[in-house]
């Protein structure tokens, strides 16, 4: 009598699972159901929390789907901000036992494993073997997985929604079909975060989910990547501001390390940048971009055998940062006066992407090693394909080298222009920033500082390239055009003695010697 009661009371629970009816707002039960749609990471474990309490397992096969729920949605989320798994899918496989034949919990479980979760500041190496994974599984496994997810059973409906909006992100798709279609009626922060979350996070969709759900922290870590991707160069917008809640609260994701390492960087912060790629490599030694970050940091420093082995870690995890490590690690190797190994590196880089930057330093390395053929042709490729005013300088260093002094003239002037334009451009940047009054102080004062600096360098560099250009176009006999160079080059009172005699030899002849 006593085994057919229980029997009765769980069947009773099932039905009133399966259909919501009123409930005291005190009813445990109720309470982890609502905290799973509310479907924040806390909410989510509370739900969890509040199963357990209540006794899910063999006995009571109703609150071990809900279990299962919970573990699923956990599971997936860890994905989304990029934490390091848990045991969760471990007691997920653990339920299977428990649950009915026609759930199919082995199926959920396989597609939960499956899905990719891609967060920002995630390993994108890691990600392209998810993804790569997943694609394999979704022919094999999932040629009718949408449809089953969405044709009903025995997990509640909100659940298999956001497993398929999940599924719909991660699948192969584009145009249209890039992004789940709209909801159709309002739905629970649960569902809402999925869809923002499905390519580009939607800031707005994502700001109205935390109004719903305060304790949705992980919406930060998306805002925070959208606002780096919107802000003005050398600026972070709202996104330090995000990130410093999201590691709060999720000190051990690395993914949302190395995006506070890539915000310090984007301001130059290069001591606490490291620490942030340093703290994600603690976590995921295998984080591409936290090494990346971490080589960056360090040649920034000076601090060149460091950065070099970073670069080298950086060659060993990902092939498909060849080219980014190869040129960091030259660059180190170059300021070591290496130059055996800064060419025999920034050759490999040219071979896998012969970027402005990469061509640029290969000239510059060729003209060190007195190799002035290729060191023209790739200073000459770097300005043509967007190289900035250092490529200009070095081929005039190249053509003078070979007393070819009119296009060793005519180079240098090009580079005073460049110098030129790039100190009225961070003018222009600092006096903007400094009028701003929704920037951290700290943040405007080195940043300030920074951009003095950069203008102090490039304006004595200007001059320094007037000079140059003055002098080579005079010893190529173009004194017309060298007066007016050596005129602002003699602006620059540390050059006033070599502007000097320039200007003696340019009254003295046309075609001064060199």
């Amino acid at each position: 009598m006593r085994r057919r009661a229980a029997w009765t009371w769980i069947a009773v629970l099932a039905v009133s699972c399966a259909a919501p009816v009123a409930r005291s707002p005190l009813d445990p039960l109720a309470r982890a159901d609502a905290e799973l749609l509310q479907g924040c990471y806390d909410c989510l474990l509370a739900a969890r929390a509040g199963y357990r309490a209540l006794g899910a397992g063999r006995d009571r096969p109703a609150l071990a789907t809900r279990l299962f729920e919970a573990d699923l949605l956990i599971a997936l989320r860890e994905k989304e901000l990029g934490l390091l798994a848990s045991e969760t899918v471990i007691e997920a496989h653990q339920l299977e036992g428990f649950l009915p034949s026609r759930l199919e919990a082995a199926r959920y479980v396989a597609l939960v494993e499956a899905l990719p979760g891609d967060p920002p500041g995630g390993s994108q190496r890691a990600a392209r073997t998810a993804r790569a994974g997943f694609v394999r599984f979704w022919p094999v496994g999932g040629a009718d997985l949408r449809d089953w997810l969405t044709r009903g059973g025995p997990l509640r409906a909100e659940v298999r929604h956001y497993l398929g909006i999940a599924f719909d992100c991660a699948r192969p798709s584009s145009g249209a079909d890039a992004r789940p279609p709209p909801p159709r009626d309002p739905e629970p922060p649960l569902l809402a975060y999925r869809r923002a979350i499905c390519g580009p996070g939607s800031v707005t969709e994502l700001a109205a989910v935390r109004r719903r759900e305060p304790r949705f922290v992980e919406t930060s870590l998306f805002l925070a990547s959208a606002e780096l991707a919107a802000a003005a160069p050398g600026a972070t917008g709202q996104a330090e501001a995000y990130l410093a809640e999201v590691l709060a609260r999720f000190p051990a994701s690395p993914a949302a390390h190395a995006l506070a390492g890539e915000a310090r960087l984007v301001v130059a912060d290069h001591v606490a940048a490291l620490a942030h790629y340093d703290r994600a490599l603690a976590l995921q030694g295998s984080h591409e971009q936290a090494l990346l970050g971490r080589t960056i940091c360090l040649t920034d420093l000076g601090r060149h055998a460091e950065a070099i082995d970073a670069a080298t870690g950086l060659l060993l995890q990902d092939e498909a940062s060849g080219a980014s490590a190869y040129y960091w690690r030259a660059r180190n190797h170059h300021a070591l006066h290496q130059l055996a190994d800064a060419r025999e590196d920034i050759t490999e880089a040219k071979a896998i992407v012969p970027t402005a930057d990469i061509l640029g330093l290969a000239g510059i390395i060729e003209y060190d090693q007195a190799d002035l053929d290729p060191a023209e042709a790739d200073l000459t490729a770097a300005i043509r394909t967007g190289g900035d005013c250092t490529p200009r300088w070095y081929l005039g260093l190249v053509h003078r080298q070979r007393r070819q002094w009119l296009p060793a003239g005519q180079a240098f002037a090009d580079a005073m222009g460049c110098y030129r334009d790039r100190v009225a451009e961070s003018a222009g940047r600092q006096a903007s920033l400094q009028a701003r009054s929704d920037v951290d102080p700290a943040y405007r004062a080195r940043m300030v500082a920074s951009l003095q600096a950069s203008i102090d360098a490039d304006d004595k560099q200007q001059h320094l390239a007037a000079l140059m250009a003055a002098t080579e176009l005079a010893a190529g006999g173009d004194v017309v055009a060298a007066r007016p160079l050596a005129e602002l080059a003699g602006e620059d009172r540390t050059l006033a003695d070599q502007v000097a005699r320039l200007r003696a030899r340019l009254g003295a002849a046309p075609h001064a010697e060199h």
